[in-house]
């Protein structure tokens, strides 16, 4: 049995600085003086361990903080419209077919 090196997860720091700069993904509001956009880290909630960045979705800093504290699925359910989710449905289903294409 070969032992595969555990890969590290990417860490882009001059990405993370401009997703700070995006509009919230929720309400389309930018950051403010007294409103900050956070780069909220998707995928391995409850594992202890952050995601990629290359799989953060910016976020108003209120609801980064509700996604820790009541689990980011329950919150995202609640709080994202409908075409996000449809389109992230898209995407996802895109993916899957590429997948299943490549073989």
């Amino acid at each position: 049995m070969t032992v595969r090196p555990k890969s590290k997860p990417l860490r882009d720091p001059e990405y993370l600085r401009a997703v700070r700069l995006m509009r919230c993904l929720v309400t389309g509001q930018r950051a403010t003086e007294s409103l900050s956009i956070d780069p909220a880290h998707i995928g391995t909630a409850g594992k202890g361990m952050k995601s990629p960045d290359n799989e953060v979705i910016p976020l108003r800093h209120d609801i980064h903080v509700a996604c820790h504290q009541r689990g980011e699925i329950p919150v995202l359910r609640d709080v994202l419209p409908d075409d996000v989710l449809r389109a992230a449905l898209r995407a996802l289903a895109r993916e899957m077919y590429r997948e299943w294409k490549d073989g």
